[in-house]
């Protein structure tokens, strides 16, 4: 009996699947995977089919009818819909959300697509596909990665490194050119002849509609066999996909905000369960997460050889507190002797702008954010306050906006005011600021103060020395994954120091510089897991975040302490549930936030209980509630 019902899901926070009737002139054309254009409620909008049945139990009158068919080939093939099905189960979200996150933008939209169906190509899928680690950086492990991937070339399959940030992209493009031959000089590595003149495809979304759409196509259709992009390309549908490169796993850029809020460690893993492929990290510190993954796993790990590290110098600041200015006599000294070396070196500091607090003398009055009620810094570069957390602009009062005193002071250190007190210590020195606002890296500079945007162009001995100026603020967040991440970043910065790192802090006997010295990531993973699981913090639990947010405060919050009294009731004692709470950022971008903490053994456990409360959980107009699983 010929397929007349489509059970297909929209990009919108409902459920479905939906049945909607198929006209005789669109059976033929139909499939299971097909983007098609419907009615759903009041709107025309693009939905997904995701089964074809004979006939609906709904009553003829209640079913709507596919008003078109808007590919040639369907859209979506059965491995991308497993992987977007269990994302949405997994995420919190519709399954129709989970789709239309993995997909170019356009291709949420009515325009129709016209493109040729990939050949059938032959897949070992009986192999028990590998998880790899290699704890260092791509520079230093270009061998062992370009061994993988001629491999995986020489089986006629694909090729996607996945890299946090845009920045990183020309890195891996040089490196596959140079090392794996893969790139416009040489035509390809085991290619075949009508490859694309690219050969590799970039999947950014900042590119454009357009440019996206067509570097998509070229993966999807089999042209191109090696692509390369930020968090939003692991959901890359390359046919006979033979592994997953993943640099520098610990970047949060790779966790997706807003929602769904999945990670591409998660999507790389599952993609890993549903086509056979091999997975490989790269990095010279991952997160304690994936430590376990892959201890649990007995994954291959294997550490890169280095010819010759750096030295970690640290500076106890105790020693140093009646000094006024953020670089060290013991710093200034070794910044002078690199100097007069001919050698680079690098500030590292994570703040941006000139200074970091504007104050009344007179009342007390702190100038903040009217839409976040955040400190504003000050850019000296565009003589304007900014707000470090939604970006705003505004005008730096000439008067306290409080008390109409002319008492204001500027206090605090970012890198444009260190810039300028480095340029008057060390005058016939040329000295470049970096961070994500930078348009050009200033590669005749002789000192660059920097903040973290600087890490894609961090080669081995390209500076060499490298100051961490205020280790004290990577470390003081209020994130349990903050020490895990401090590693990471001296590690990092450790590889790329010709010759010395220095550290300034008070804790000079943290465990995170401690492990960096000795470079002994085994004993920094095993007292940072001991701590997480004696504390019941992940990857020993799991933690679902209950965001509401909206312009009222006082409506959030009773809408939160509503949502907290029903889940009470659902949860018992099946697991905890913390009473609301205002956000990290209480207040972003005009709208109040709280949250609501669950913490139990498993993610699917937990929302089988949350999910029907929040189902039945009748929202005030204006506020919006969001799920992000592993915040």
């Amino acid at each position: 009996m010929p397929h007349s019902i489509a059970q297909v899901v929209v990009g919108l926070p409902v459920p479905g699947p939906f049945d909607y009737f198929i006209p005789e002139n669109l059976r033929q054309n139909i499939r299971v995977g097909s983007r098609v254009y419907v009615q759903f409620r009041a709107k025309l909008c693009v939905a997904y089919v995701v089964e074809l049945l004979a006939a609906s139990d709904l009553p003829k009158a209640r079913i709507k009818t596919v008003i078109s068919v808007l590919d040639n080939v369907p859209t979506l093939d059965a491995n991308f819909l497993k992987l977007t099905k269990e994302l949405s189960e997994h995420y919190a979200c519709s399954w129709g959300e989970a789709i239309e996150v993995a997909l170019p933008a356009i291709l949420r939209t009515k325009k129709g697509i016209e493109w040729v169906a990939p050949p059938d190509a032959e897949k070992e899928v009986n192999k028990k596909p590998e998880l790899s680690f290699i704890q260092g950086t791509i520079h230093s492990s270009v061998g062992s990665i370009a061994k993988k991937v001629k491999a995986v070339f020489g089986c006629g399959q694909g090729v996607l490194f996945l890299v946090p940030e845009v920045g990183h992209v020309t890195v891996v493009r040089e490196f596959l050119e140079k090392v794996c031959g893969v790139g416009p000089r040489h035509g390809g590595l085991g290619t075949p002849s009508d490859i694309s003149s690219s050969v590799v495809a970039d999947l950014d979304r900042g590119f454009g509609v357009k440019r996206e759409l067509s570097e998509w196509l070229s993966v999807k259709e089999g042209r191109i066999r090696v692509a390369v992009g930020t968090r939003s390309a692991v959901f890359a549908m390359m046919p006979n996909l033979g592994l997953i490169v993943m640099l520098d796993e610990e970047n949060p850029a790779f966790k997706q905000e807003p929602s769904p809020f999945y990670h591409a460690r998660h999507v790389a893993l599952l993609r890993q369960k549903y086509e056979h492929c091999d997975v490989l990290f790269v990095s010279p510190a991952p997160t304690a997460e994936l430590w376990k993954i892959l201890k649990d796993k007995k994954a291959n790990i294997e550490v890169s050889e280095e010819k010759k590290l750096s030295t970690l110098q640290v500076i106890d600041l105790a020693n140093y507190k009646y000094q006024n200015m953020l670089v060290s006599f013991p710093l200034q000294n070794d910044v002078q002797s690199t100097l007069t070396k001919g050698g680079k070196i690098l500030m590292f500091l994570n703040r941006r702008g000139f200074s970091t607090l504007t104050k009344c003398n007179q009342c007390g009055f702190v100038v903040k954010c009217g839409r976040c009620n955040s400190i504003l810094s000050y850019l000296y570069s565009k003589k304007k306050m900014f707000c470090p957390r939604c970006d705003a602009l505004s005008e730096l009062p000439k008067i306290c906006p409080q008390c109409q005193s002319a008492y204001l002071r500027s206090m605090g250190t970012g890198i444009e005011k260190l810039e300028s007190e480095l340029a008057k210590v060390y005058p016939g020195a040329r000295i470049a600021v970096y961070d994500s606002e930078t348009k050009t890296f200033d590669r005749e500079a002789q000192l660059m103060v920097a903040t973290q945007a600087v890490m894609p162009f961090l080669h081995r001995g390209y500076f060499s020395l490298i100051a961490v100026l205020d280790f004290d603020g990577e470390i003081n967040r209020v994130d349990f994954r903050a020490g895990a991440r401090a590693f990471s970043l001296l590690t990092r910065l450790k590889q790329a120091a010709g010759e010395k790192l220095i550290v300034q802090t008070r804790h000079p006997q943290h465990e995170a510089i401690k492990a960096a010295v000795t470079m002994d990531a085994e004993h920094f993973y095993r007292q940072e897991l001991k701590t997480r699981r004696e504390l019941g913090l992940p990857p020993f639990i799991e933690v679902i975040s209950l965001a509401l947010r909206g312009v009222s405060e006082d409506s959030v919050l009773k809408q939160a302490q509503e949502l907290y009294e029903q889940l009470v009731k659902a949860v018992g004692d099946s697991f905890e549930i913390a009473v609301p709470q205002p956000d990290l950022r209480p207040k972003l971008r005009d709208k109040y936030r709280f949250t609501i903490m669950l913490k139990g053994k498993t993610v699917k456990s937990m929302l089988k209980v949350v999910d029907p409360v929040l189902a039945e959980f009748s929202k005030s107009k204006g506020v919006i509630l969001t799920v992000d699983v592993n915040p």
